[in-house]
This record gives C-alpha cells, structure tokens and sequence, in this order.
C-alpha cells in the first residue's frame, strides 16, 4: 500500500543522492524525469505481466467475463478511495458527463480485459499484446480521417513500421499461422484501447487523471456485473490450483489477486504519477515496453515462444509506435477543442 500511496502522489518521493557529469549533483529536474521514467517503466511492466495471468487464469477454468469481473471490480474499489482521497470532487459526475464515462468503462476498461481473456487463450501473449498496440495507428487514423488533424511524416512512418510489424507477427505469406478468433479479438482489443485515448482527453477536460481512472474501471466493472450477476461468479474455484510453466502451481485466487493489484491498480497508479513528470510524448513512448514485458513474461512463465520472424516484426512494431508517438501532433491543441466542445 505505500508503494501504491506513492505511485498515486500521496506521499512525496523521498530524495536520492545523486551525481550527473563530473560529480556534481543532479538539478532537481533530473531527479523528476528519472523518477518519471522509472514509474512509467514499472508500469509497462506491470501492464505486461497482465497478459500471461490472464491466460493462467483462463487454463484453469475462469471466463473471460468472470476474469474481466474480478480484475476490475478488486482495482475499481481501491482506485476510488485513492482518488476520495486525493480529489474528491472529481468524482462528482454531472449527466452530462454520464455517456463519456460509460462508454470508457465499458468500451476501454471491460472490453479490453474480456477481449484480452479471449485472445491470449489462443495466440501467444506477446503477439496479443503486439497487436494491441495497434491502437496508436488506429488514432492516428481517426484523427487524420474524422478530425481533420494534420500529422507530420514521420507519423505515417511510424504507422507503416507499425502495420508492416503486423504482417510478420502473423507471417501472412503463410496464410496466417495464427489463431483467427485470436487475431480478430486482439484487433478488437486494440479498437477499444483506442477508445481509451480519444475519450480519456474529454473526460480529462473536467477532472484529473485519479478520477478518471477511477471512474472508468468503476464503470467497466459495473457494465461487466451488470452482464454476469457477482452473485453468479463460482467462488469455489478460488481455491482451485492453477498452473504456471510446468512444474509451479499456485492458487487461483493468488493470481487474480496479482492481476488486480499488480497488472491494473499498481500498474494505472505509476502510470498516472508518471504524468506528473514526463511528457505526454515520452510517457506513451516508455509504455511501449509493455511489448517487451508481456513476452517476456510469456516465454518465462507459460514457455511461449515467437519465431526469428516474429520477433522483428514485433521490433518494427515498437520502433514504429515510437516514432508515431514522439513525432505526433500536440495534444494541448486536441484538448482545446475537446474543452470547448464540451
């Protein structure tokens, strides 16, 4: 819990000793943006390890709704006390703001985890976590499309490494070596993230980040509860082994545990403290180590492995979302307009 309390800003980072060139002590600014940096990192991190215990927890009998269930509704309710706590009158939601915080929760939080449950059980989870990295592109898309928001060059190249990443994840010369229900469910995955990212900037307009995550996994879980009653959820399973890699087995209830407080309320919590000190731009570019993560922990825990082929489309899928997101047009701009919206 401390180190939740200080992912969330409600404790001050203590202050490190520290030299930068020829001895002399970091500026206070150094210190920020590496404090930034190593929360944004632990935060992929714990976003990454997501994917493996959700597939652990699908091999031992869990739905991807009664997944989707557990995992918000354990992160929903600590996540709006810290957000009582830090700004409470962010949580009061005028009717305005009633179909945007609905459609985040449902859409962005709950779409994403029950999609995600579905896809991994059938593709690797460092391909599913790739291919929900397509979310930047389909932005991009919108914006250019829908929006009218001109992007330099070096965005549609990035967008070109991304999709051209995409091709050799699947080696589609081969007529698709994986799963189709997999793909189209990571695809699906990728679409509701990106929902995230358009209707986090209208929710923000009107309240800080604590509250929107807050209230947007709250709503993701209401919606999932609201489909599967919890009183339906089989609570004797908790108890039940559940196996990773080949020889360790844990409970399941351990595992649920880890993908609620570690791979959604640590993770969101560092991610939201990162904010504080990095730019947007550097923020979206670090989370792109999530990649890394998820197939690191897939080939650790669960044996997964991606062919020689694989692994560089999924380099060309991290230097390209890299590229999009550093090179991308301003945001102050975007949320103007949503401001003014609104």
């Amino acid at each position: 819990m401390v180190v939740a309390a200080a992912a969330a800003g409600l404790l001050r980072p203590p202050v490190l000793p520290g030299c930068g060139q020829g001895g002399r002590p970091l500026s206070g600014a150094a210190r920020r943006t590496g404090a930034g940096v190593a929360l944004a990192l632990l935060s992929a991190c714990c976003f990454g390890t997501g994917g493996a215990a959700t597939k652990v927890l699908g091999e031992a009998g869990l739905t991807p709704v009664q997944i989707s269930q557990a995992r918000l509704s354990l992160a929903g309710v600590p996540l709006l006390v810290v957000a009582l706590i830090r700004s409470p009158r962010g949580l009061r939601v005028a009717p305005r703001d009633w179909p945007v915080l609905a459609a985040l929760g449902a859409g962005s939080f709950a779409g994403v985890q029950t999609l995600c449950a579905i896809s991994v059980a059938r593709i690797p989870v460092g391909v599913y976590v790739v291919l929900q990295f397509l979310a930047p592109v389909i932005v991009v898309v919108w914006l250019r499309l829908l929006r009218g928001v001109r992007q330099p060059a070096p965005v549609w190249l990035g967008t070109a490494l991304v999709v051209a990443g995409l091709l050799l994840v699947g080696q589609v010369w081969s007529g698709l070596r994986l799963d189709g229900v997999g793909v189209l469910t990571a695809l699906g995955a990728a679409v509701a993230l990106s929902l995230r990212f358009l209707l986090a900037g209208r929710a923000l307009a009107r309240r800080d980040a604590t509250a929107v995550t807050a209230l947007g996994v709250s709503a993701g879980a209401v919606v999932v509860d609201l489909a599967r009653p919890v009183s339906a959820f089989p609570y004797r399973r908790l108890g039940a082994p559940a196996r990773v890699g080949e020889v360790t087995v844990v409970p399941v209830w351990a595992v649920l545990l880890w993908t609620a407080v570690v791979s959604t309320l640590l993770a969101c919590l560092c991610a939201l403290a990162a904010q504080r000190f990095l730019a947007p731009a550097t923020a979206s570019v670090l989370s792109t180590v999530e990649v890394a993560a998820g197939s690191g922990t897939g080939l650790l825990l669960l044996g997964e492995r991606v062919t020689a082929v694989q692994g560089a489309g999924i380099g060309a899928v991290l230097v390209g979302a890299a590229l999009a997101q550093l090179r991308a047009g301003p945001t102050r701009t975007v949320r103007a307009r949503w401001r003014r919206a609104a």
